[in-house]
């Protein structure tokens, strides 16, 4: 019977993903239990029922294959991807706690869509608060000033159509605000658009070069991971910040 489960498990894995939710992830990660965990009470949870994942990233720590001069903790979409010229929207809930220590001088990257290598859209963590960046975007937007930035839960929605064609569309909408819209060309044709998440920084030589100290730990939790084609199946409600 246990056999039987894990062959289904496989299966399911392996179906096409098309503008559904996601097959699963992909741990890239030190070992141990406490980079990536799921939690409850009394550590932030987004909504009651939604699944909320802690992640710790220490210095030193790298998930293999490990880029050059980066520590990081993080989930990458497996499966088949997005394939381009499909419709989909895709969500994640992010909270930087107020403990947690800023990294000035670092790329500390929480999430972002990539095709193959190249990178689509990125949100990362700096000074100026978090910034969704990317040739997608054609630019960097501040989508959340650093004031404003911890010790609460901040939505991501991305409207998407990846496309080398004119079809491209790319609506990017945080915590209820449309702050991105554009048309056109935004990826190549045939690769797979994914989703990875969680923490990346780097250089971390250059933080260590400047102050002598090895990087600090820092803690992010992601909650409601979705994508589907259909925005009412991941929408959640956006009044409970």
């Amino acid at each position: 019977m246990r056999r039987a489960a894990l062959v289904l498990a496989g299966l399911i894995a392996a179906a096409p993903a098309l503008a559904q939710d996601f097959p699963g992830f992909t741990r890239q990660a030190a070992s141990g239990g406490h980079p990536v965990m799921e939690v409850a009470q009394p550590h932030p949870v987004r909504l009651p029922g939604i699944v909320t994942t802690r992640f710790e990233l220490r210095p030193g720590e790298c998930g293999a294959p490990c880029p050059a001069d980066t520590e990081r903790v993080e989930r990458a979409e497996a499966g088949p991807g997005l394939s381009p010229g499909t419709e989909a929207f895709t969500t994640l809930s992010v909270f930087i706690p107020r403990g947690t220590t800023a990294t000035p001088g670092l790329t500390v990257t929480l999430a972002r869509l990539v095709q193959g290598e190249r990178l689509l859209l990125t949100l990362e963590w700096r000074e100026a608060g978090l910034v969704a960046s990317g040739p997608a975007l054609g630019g960097e937007v501040v989508v959340v000033p650093p004031t404003l930035l911890t010790q609460r839960w901040h939505d991501v929605l991305v409207d998407q159509r990846w496309s080398a064609g004119a079809d491209g569309r790319l609506v990017l909408w945080v915590n209820g605000q449309r702050l991105v819209q554009r048309a056109g060309a935004n990826a190549a044709a045939g690769a797979p658009v994914r989703l990875v998440y969680g923490l990346s920084r780097a250089p971390v030589s250059s933080w260590t070069a400047r102050l002598g100290a090895r990087t600090p730990v820092q803690v992010v939790y992601f909650a409601h991971v979705r994508r589907d084609a259909d925005r009412g199946a991941v929408d959640i409600d956006l009044r409970v910040r």
